[in-house]
């Protein structure tokens, strides 16, 4: 991992809602499994690698610790042609309006939509 800017693309462009973290954790543990000596996953989902030292005698520990999951939305109900959402995870909604989103769906299928505010609720148009 020489150039984190791919990277850093990739981690950003993956999906990983507070809850639904896979698809991130999956791609942090490939990029992982060559820079640790272990890679394990907790019961709640948090990855843990661990890179063993080699000197003699005793060494330091460095824990380094970081979130893997993003805010985002939920769909909470479909009507009239528009997908109703609700938030997951702290978001200022007043910057949702005309935000582009990707939905995520069961089958595995990714649709584009727009945030709309229609009769004070938002929900996305797809």
């Amino acid at each position: 991992m020489t150039d984190i800017l791919p990277f850093l693309k990739s981690i950003i462009s993956v999906s990983g809602v507070s809850g639904y973290e896979t698809p991130v954790a999956n791609l942090i543990e490939e990029k992982w499994r060559p820079l640790v000596d272990e890679v394990t996953t907790s019961r709640v989902g948090s990855l843990h690698g661990l890179k063993k030292g080699s000197g003699k005698g005793k060494r330091p520990s460095v824990l380094i610790a970081t979130h893997m999951d993003a805010i985002g939305m939920m769909v909470s109900k479909v009507a009239d042609g528009f997908l109703y959402i609700t938030k997951v995870g702290g978001i200022d909604v007043r910057v949702l309006p005309g935000a582009e989103v990707t939905v995520h769906a069961n089958s595995g299928e990714e649709l584009p939509g727009v945030i709309a505010m229609p009769r004070q609720s938002y929900c996305l148009s797809l």
